[in-house]
């Protein structure tokens, strides 16, 4: 058996970067992992996702009694799309797995297929009894791509596809922001420019429409993510004052921050310090983590070893 899993993190060119946030690749295959370490955990976010389960099965655990029997937890479609997803999803994998997911921003793939993403907030779903053809066809071939040239140069192929569908969807004022809290207030300027009415009602509604969230979420899970920056940053230095650190991200005191971190991940900050560096099934945040250092077109790639 092999001693290691393989996860990998690709960050999209230029071109796509406002439409496209990344796309990650977990394969388990030919690694024996416990009961415990093939849990997987992600933060809450405003991104949309698409996903295909090349191998194995995922359960999705969405209440608190599932995670002593996860496999009771509804099965991931083959192929799948989620929402933005406000509180921190959690799923668990019975054996082997395979499974490649490309992230866009929401107000993208809500521009390039028409949909009204409000109804879709929170769930994950069968993609093709909602995603038109022209987001369906890109995606399927770009994981085709992927399982057969590998992740390289079956991401470039996915972004050839996407990129000529944005090309001619992308709205105007649409640019790459590395932060959510830029990219919200693009998002509301924009808001406020689009259509006839120009009331906050009306500015709040087309913003939910584009992402399935509202102003105030964003700008939350904005707070979070300049948060998990300076956690990261602190982590590295292995320095951590967390009084120092919740004054400096802007919360009210320490307990504020708790309170925000485990929001949006479940967790505290110290226990997310304990357990992202090795906990096996903390790879997303390992890989995510890579973001607060500035992306590149190459291939980010964390090959995590198990735990003692």
């Amino acid at each position: 058996m092999a001693s290691t899993t393989r996860s990998k993190i690709m960050w999209p060119r230029p071109a796509v970067a406002d439409c496209i946030f990344c796309m990650f690749v977990r394969d388990t295959r030919g690694v024996a992992l416990d009961h415990e370490q093939r849990f997987n955990f992600f933060p809450a976010s405003p991104l949309c996702s698409v996903t295909s389960v090349v191998a194995g099965d995922w359960h999705l655990i969405d209440r608190p009694e599932q995670m002593d029997h996860p496999w009771r937890g509804a099965k991931l479609p083959g192929l799948s799309f989620a929402g933005a997803q406000l509180r921190p999803p959690i799923s668990w994998n019975p054996g082997e797995t395979c499974a490649i997911t490309i992230a866009f921003y929401p107000d993208a793939l809500s521009a390039m297929t028409g949909l009204d993403l409000g109804p879709f907030t929170g769930r994950i779903i069968s993609a093709e009894e909602v995603l038109p053809k022209a987001i369906l066809e890109p995606c399927r071939a770009g994981f085709d791509a992927v399982l057969r040239e590998g992740t390289v140069p079956g991401f470039s192929a996915l972004e050839d596809e996407v990129e000529t569908v944005w090309a001619t969807l992308r709205p105007a004022g649409t640019r790459p922001m590395k932060w959510t809290k830029d990219w919200s207030r693009n998002l509301a300027a924009r808001a406020a420019r689009a259509g006839a009415g120009r009331s906050p009602r009306q500015i709040a509604r087309r913003i939910k429409s584009w992402t399935g969230v509202s102003e105030r979420d964003l700008q939350g899970l904005g707070h979070s993510e300049q948060l998990y920056a300076k956690l990261h940053d602190a982590f590295q230095k292995g320095n951590v004052d967390w009084a120092g650190l919740a004054a400096a991200s802007g919360f009210a005191d320490q307990a504020h921050m708790i309170r925000r971190m485990r929001r949006h991940t479940g967790f505290t900050p110290e226990q997310l310090r304990q357990s992202a560096n090795s906990d096996e099934a903390f790879w997303a945040y390992r890989l995510l983590g890579q973001y607060f250092a500035t992306p590149s077109r190459e291939a980010a790639v964390s090959t995590v070893r198990r735990p003692p």
